[in-house]
């Protein structure tokens, strides 16, 4: 017989008492989903807020479609948000081995404990037969649960399948009762009678199934509460009947909703880009990812839109995540990221957009004079991918000339600005944004423009564009012999 789990509880069962454990549990069969990712920082804010443990697991047991591959993949994108875990299959733990490939002895020792005590049985039944009698049972207007035909076989009848050597499967009987589920989230959830027939719990290849390995894991690994998607909800019936066999206390439930795209439908990978790697590669920092997903269902109780790692810990709550499903508006998430670029520490900043750098033609520069490209352009910037754009000014000899610039610079009060810029530069010594500004002035002065009359047709010139980066640090980057050489260029192409 299984061991009652010792976890002592307060408050009538509601809390664990500080040992909390939650877990992570993805299949590596594809990109870490933005749902996915989600739900890995609620199990992660609500462990770190109190002070418990956080399990990453790896459910590989679909064998066709898991990869190391995909394995690796997930934890890079988990990393790369900033989670951290206690254990996992990268470091090991008091409960492992956390890939559930390499636990299948455990999943056959608790199957055969059920089997042993008439909680399960053995199912001969091949998958053609399987459906050709769920065929003969839906014409019928009957339901496509398994009939327990191998339930009602003679002793005889099994013992020759036995002798045959025909492979068989272990299948649960389920107890014919309702059952009641107190979520978190969701409150009380109630299953009905017949939900569910008779089910796989060990395939003939020694193979568990979804619901019988999550629940042999998590009682295993003392996991206090399940915080999962609401797509789950429909598997725990399945796993609050193998509790009760197993006479195990099950863990608390909370299920969250899903994230839905503007059409009110279930996010999905076809719906541009929806995984945490392709966030990634367009260049979203993780801050923003982290700032946005949490508030994708949860409110602090308050109008914060912009919270770091540790408000978000300090301040989760499961009571306050929502039932209904949360839209994914990319507009905010562009917003929010666009704050984070700008706010953040220049150097954290800057590591991060190195391999966007490496897609530019200034690849070859050295790192201090692409980091002041950075902060010039960084106002600009919407995601880190933008970068392409924005730092083409800083390209080549000669800027490409935008429309709109070209066509400012062929104004006569254009001509002369740019004019009194080359004289003044040629007499000057500019270095630093401070000597760039003092001969932007003077221009000023001898011109007697300001504003915008003064700074865009320069910034046409030396950029091509007539947006960009204040000009003190264009000016700075480029460096006197470049700006000269721009400026006269310029007013060769007006004239």
């Amino acid at each position: 017989m299984i061991a009652d789990n010792d976890w002592e509880r307060d408050d009538g069962g509601d809390k664990f008492l500080d040992q909390t454990r939650v877990r992570f549990a993805p299949s590596p069969t594809g990109s870490l989903h933005v749902g996915g990712a989600r739900t890995a920082l609620y199990n992660w804010f609500f462990a770190r807020g109190r002070r418990g443990s956080f399990v990453l697991r790896i459910e590989d047991t679909d064998v066709t479609r898991s990869s190391p591959e995909s394995e690796a993949g997930v934890i890079a994108d988990l990393k790369w948000l900033g989670i951290e875990w206690e254990e996992g299959p990268d470091r090991g733990g008091d409960y492992g081995p956390y890939r559930q490939s390499e636990r299948k002895h455990l999943y056959r020792d608790f199957a055969l404990e059920l089997l042993d005590s008439g909680k399960a049985y053995r199912c001969y039944c091949t998958p053609e037969e399987l459906e050709k009698r769920k065929q003969n049972r839906l014409s019928k207007g009957e339901s496509a649960h398994y009939d327990a035909y191998c339930r009602k076989l003679p002793k005889e009848k099994l013992s020759e399948f036995e002798k045959e050597g025909r492979p068989s499967s272990i299948r649960f009987i389920t107890p014919d009762r309702e059952f009641v589920l107190d979520d978190i989230v969701r409150n009380e959830v109630r299953f009905p009678t017949e939900m569910v027939g008779d089910f796989i719990i060990l395939r003939s290849d020694g193979m568990p199934t979804y619901n019988f390995s999550c629940v042999v894991d998590d009682h295993l690994m003392r996991i206090t509460h399940v915080i999962r998607g609401e797509e789950h909800l429909s598997n725990t019936l399945r796993q609050l009947m193998l509790y009760e066999a197993l006479q195990v206390e099950p863990p608390r439930f909370a299920h969250l909703s899903i994230l839905l795209d503007r059409a009110r439908a279930k996010l999905s990978k076809r719906e541009g880009a929806a995984s945490v790697s392709e966030f990634r590669k367009m260049g979203y920092v993780p801050e923003a990812v982290v700032n946005y997903l949490a508030l994708l269902g949860w409110s602090p109780g308050d109008d914060r839109e912009i919270m770091n790692k540790e408000e978000m810990i300090r301040d989760f709550s499961l009571e306050r995540v929502a039932k209904s499903g949360a839209i994914f508006d990319i507009e905010k998430l562009d917003w929010m990221n666009c704050h984070y670029i700008r706010t953040l520490d220049l150097n954290h900043v800057f590591s991060l957009s190195l391999p966007f750098f490496a897609e530019t033609s200034l690849k070859g520069a050295d790192g201090e004079t692409l980091k002041k490209i950075l902060a010039a352009t960084r106002r600009g910037l919407v995601k880190l991918a933008d970068l392409e754009y924005h730092v083409s000014i800083f390209e080549g000899e000669i800027p490409p000339y935008e429309p709109d610039a070209l066509g400012l610079l062929k104004e006569a009060s254009s001509t002369q600005v740019v004019s009194s810029a080359i004289k003044l530069l040629e007499a000057s010594v500019v270095s630093s944004k401070d000597e760039a500004r003092s001969w932007l002035m003077a221009v000023g002065r001898e011109t007697g423009k300001k504003g915008k009359e003064l700074f865009v047709p320069i910034r046409a010139a030396l950029t091509g564009k007539i947006h960009g980066p204040e000009l003190p640090d264009v000016v700075e980057i480029l460096g006197r012999e470049n700006c000269l050489r721009r400026l006269k260029h310029a007013i060769g192409e007006a004239l």
